[in-house]
């Protein structure tokens, strides 16, 4: 998961990471939910700490899709799955509409 963030721009990372997370903790695939949890968590906070300059921009659905992101990881931390699956899907819905307000700017990583 962590290679998306060597990559991209820090958006688009957590783009693509809150997408891995949703895929990775599916019931169908996760042979140990605790452990699951656990490297879901871990991709997660990588992803969000690499937004750092993305944090300064005024764009609200971006903030919103941080927020949720953030709230999904602590679920993680404390493997509530389902919880967690909400939140990513909220993120995943704000990160596209930040997309559609914002298409190529700074909140995307380009200048």
């Amino acid at each position: 998961m962590s290679s998306a963030l060597r990559t991209q721009n820090p958006t688009e990372a957590l783009e693509l990471t809150v997408e891995q997370v949703l895929s990775s903790i599916r019931p169908a695939v996760l042979a140990d939910p605790v452990s699951g949890a656990a490297q879901a968590e871990e991709a997660l906070r990588a992803a969000l700490r690499s937004t750092g300059e993305a944090r300064l921009v005024a764009d609200n659905a971006l903030e919103q899709a941080l927020a949720c992101a953030e709230a999904a990881a602590e679920h993680l931390r404390y493997s509530e799955l389902p919880e967690a699956r909400i939140l990513l899907v909220a993120a995943r819905g704000q990160l596209a509409r930040s997309h559609a307000l914002h298409g190529g700017d700074l909140a995307h990583g380009v200048e």
